[in-house]
């Protein structure tokens, strides 16, 4: 009877090793480029991102309703002087670390447009933006005092003026808003590229888009 036990026994262990084993396979991730992508909505080329540093735009997205328009309960909105082709915004977060948090994600992603990197190198739009700030088509100041974060865009022409303001709304209408980052705005880009306010620009944009761009998802 006991020898009936043990063999019994070691069946029933044999039998549990390999149902954890084959068990396994439902933990599963999900594709790290879809998953990295839905979590940052930029294509970068180091781990910052998973890590939650880099752009901070994982904390950004979480808590995008910690943010509006300066004295009100609204969302953060660009102001926008097409004569002066500035963009003004005028922010306040929740909190202090709110604040430094955006703050940091615009200066971090301004130095990796200035150095030559392509974030969203999907997204017309974006290429678009990365042509002007590499070309020194428009300038960047960020200021933050507390919770209180001031931006400041000046274009030097209406190409580069209709593009960051495109960008301007995309930011206020679907990631402030929202919390979406992952809308491709190329069809925008495409009408500001066919626009008049490019033409003396068109040739070169269209070959800066066509050298760099990338099907959505790769590197």
């Amino acid at each position: 009877m006991k020898k009936v036990n043990s063999k019994m026994i070691v069946l029933m262990l044999t039998l549990g090793f390999v149902l954890i084993g084959c068990g396994g396979g439902n933990s599963d991730t999900p594709n790290d480029s879809i998953s990295k992508e839905e979590s940052s909505g930029y294509q970068e080329s180091s781990g910052d991102e998973a890590a939650g540093g880099g752009s901070n735009i994982p904390y950004l997205r979480q808590n995008h309703s910690n943010y509006t328009e300066y004295g009100s309960n609204m969302t953060p909105t660009p102001v926008k002087d097409p004569n002066a082709m500035s963009i003004n915004w005028t922010i306040e977060a929740k909190t202090e670390y709110d604040a430094t948090q955006l703050a940091d994600h615009i200066r971090y992603m301004v130095g990796k447009l200035e150095s030559g990197q392509n974030p969203r190198a999907w997204d017309k739009l974006f290429l678009m933006e990365a042509y002007m700030k590499v070309n020194h088509l428009y300038t960047t100041q960020v200021d933050q005092s507390g919770r209180t974060v001031v931006i400041s865009k000046n274009a030097i022409d209406s190409c580069a003026f209709s593009v960051i303001s495109a960008h301007s709304d995309a930011v206020s209408g679907d990631f402030f808003a929202q919390g979406n980052i992952m809308n491709d705005y190329s069809a925008i880009a495409e009408s500001i590229l066919n626009s008049s306010f490019c033409d003396a620009r068109r040739v070169d944009i269209v070959n800066y888009i066509s050298q760099r761009q990338r099907q959505r998802g790769m590197k």
